[in-house]
């Protein structure tokens, strides 16, 4: 199945992207995941979820992950991200999908989860990640590119806020799932 960041080129760390350490342009390389990334992009998304405090809602299975990426109707594109004499080995990955703005009458793109292994942070990868999802909005015509972080992921907030992105106090995240979806689409 053709994703739509199959039509851009893989991606090179930038020699301008680092922040916190030494310039490493020739040393990484993103790409659109492949079926057989799967097993280590469900690693990965594990490890983000211990990160995160959230490994009581982690569901995710690699049966799952391939349907969501590689099946009839994908529900989300997933790139990664390797060291260039390691393609089978993702150290990163990225996952986004499109939303849509009424107001902008124009689809979005919605990053969904960024995650680097801490060994590889430093390197510019982040920011090759957001280059890369910024270069498809602004191809495919997006309104916006979105995502939520912590509040609490301080380094996060202060990187993103780095690359241009406003966070929105005024704007709360609300949401639905489990018992309370069920009881909801009953109308009870």
């Amino acid at each position: 199945m053709k994703h739509v960041s199959d039509h851009y080129p893989t991606q090179t760390a930038h020699p301008n992207g680092p922040v916190n350490g030494p310039t490493t342009p020739d040393l990484y390389r993103l790409r659109p995941a492949r079926e057989s990334d799967i097993p280590v992009i469900h690693t990965l998304m594990r490890e983000m979820a211990v990160f995160e405090k959230l490994t009581e809602i982690f569901k995710a299975t690699q049966d799952s992950l391939h349907a969501s990426f590689f099946g009839p109707q994908p529900a989300a594109h997933c790139l990664v991200i390797h060291h260039k004499t390691e393609p089978d080995r993702p150290i990163a990955y990225i996952m986004w999908f499109y939303n849509y703005s009424s107001f902008l009458d124009k689809r979005g793109l919605y990053l969904e989860d960024i995650y680097v292994q801490p060994e590889h942070r430093g390197h510019g990868l982040g920011s090759m990640a957001l280059r890369h999802l910024a270069q498809i909005a602004v191809k495919q015509d997006c309104g916006r590119f979105e995502w939520t972080v912590l509040d609490w992921n301080q380094n996060a907030i202060d990187f993103y806020k780095r690359h241009g992105a406003q966070i929105l106090p005024q704007w709360r995240i609300v949401r639905v799932t489990g018992d309370a979806l069920q009881r909801l689409a009953k109308g009870s």
